[in-house]
């Protein structure tokens, strides 16, 4: 009996010891945890037209919209719709994407190749003659990345045509390397994925901000070519888009006055993984692997060798099989639905390893007993635990899996 107390009183010193330290852990992580510090800039969909529906059938299930900041309110749209009509300049903008290639996640950008044109009318074209430039130069691919060339738009005339309605017409072609500011890495290995390529007026001195210079859509011409919507191999195509948004600068740029504004468009093609490709690639071997921990109590009590063993197994395939599908993304600041999965498998395997242990001092102890009602009870009790625990697994892991798909933000 002293020897029972005995083992009783480490028992607790040592479940005490390990809860200080959780404590201790938890502690110290928040007090290094630093804040994300938001981005001053600011992106507001404008009043002008737009194609922003991707997959009209998705969007309520997942909430995803290729819409970037927020919309204006009902007497911002009239300001707006007013601002839109007085502007000086307007340039009709369209884009149409051949290609989309080479994704890659870790960035995270892509690879792009099409057409964009311009049609502007005679105003803007005495304002860049006086200016003695071109109106490319007062373009800019907003999300460009550097690699082997800057992306740049090349014009395919060596000067804009003059149309029968009297505006002016140019048309380029881009091809570059583009980076992905709107992803749902919340969801992953659900994911979808939007590849914008945002192009906006450069003009620091101030002459075509947005009270001045509007871009409208061309919607009707805009679109996606064969190779854009199939270029990437896995993914499923969902639909493309195209917007005017107003860019708020921080910023006055050391000129004085207020923060500067520009029209912004951004086109976008959606794309997302299919759920059951996800599932039986990244899901499938981890549920295979938790029904082996959820099997383990059905191995014969007199085996402890082999029923400790398999959850030390278990630990290490799980940490393989995270490393595996954490080198397809970057680094993020919070847990994928992936992970959290995996946090639960983690707890899962270290309960069943401590209950194993627990189990089969247990045992050795009914060893030692004598026949009896004691020695009945104490063997009836472990019976149920081998019984009960793949029962109570199952249930845990459903209500925590459950409820972390639940708690992901809306569109994230």
């Amino acid at each position: 009996m002293t020897k029972i107390r005995r083992r009783r009183k480490w028992n607790f010193l040592a479940i005490a010891s390990v809860l200080l330290a959780a404590l201790l852990l938890i502690v110290g992580i928040t007090s290094l945890d630093v804040d994300q510090v938001p981005g001053r800039d600011s992106l507001r969909l404008s009043s002008a037209s737009r194609a922003l529906n991707t997959s009209l059938d998705r969007l309520p299930r997942d909430g995803w919209s290729s819409q970037r900041g927020e919309s204006l309110s009902g007497s911002e749209i009239r300001a707006d719709l007013d601002a839109l009509d007085n502007a000086k300049y307007h340039v009709k903008l369209g884009m149409y994407s051949n290609s989309t290639y080479d994704l890659d996640l870790s960035v995270p950008s892509f690879s792009s190749s099409g057409y964009v044109w311009l049609r502007w009318e005679q105003p803007l074209q005495d304002y860049l003659e006086a200016n003695d430039n071109s109106l490319e130069e007062h373009i800019l691919l907003l999300n460009a990345l550097l690699s082997d060339a800057e992306p740049v738009l090349h014009p395919v005339q060596d000067k804009p045509a003059i149309l029968s309605d009297g505006t002016y017409y140019q048309l380029y072609t881009y091809v570059g390397r583009f980076f992905i500011d709107k992803t749902s890495f919340r969801s992953f290995p659900f994911l979808t994925i939007g590849l914008p390529i945002a192009i906006e007026a450069d003009d620091v001195e101030g002459g075509l901000g947005y009270s001045s210079l509007r871009f409208e859509p061309d919607i009707r011409n805009s679109g996606m070519g064969l190779y854009a919507g199939t270029g990437i191999i896995g993914w499923l195509n969902r639909g493309w888009s195209i917007a005017e948004y107003r860019h708020n600068y921080a910023t006055n740029f050391g000129l004085g006055g207020l923060d500067r504004d520009y029209s912004l468009i951004v086109y976008d093609i959606t794309f997302g993984t299919s759920a059951w490709s996800a599932f039986w690639r990244l899901m499938l071997p981890l549920l295979v692997v938790m029904v082996m921990v959820l099997l383990v109590f059905k191995i014969r009590p007199d085996e402890q060798d082999a029923r400790a063993g398999i959850p030390v197994t278990v630990l290490l395939t799980l940490v393989f099989l995270q490393q595996v599908y954490r080198g397809e993304l970057p680094d993020l600041p919070f847990l994928t639905f992936l992970d959290q999965v995996y946090v639960i498998a983690y707890v899962i395997t270290l309960f069943a390893f401590i209950l194993l242990v627990w189990i089969g001092r247990r045992y050795a102890d009914m060893e030692n007993m004598p026949l009896g009602e004691s020695r009945d009870k104490l063997s009836h009790r472990l019976e149920t635990l081998d019984e009960v625990w793949p029962l109570m697994m199952v249930l845990f892991c459903s209500i925590a899996v459950f409820t972390a798909w639940y708690l992901i933000p809306s569109g994230t």
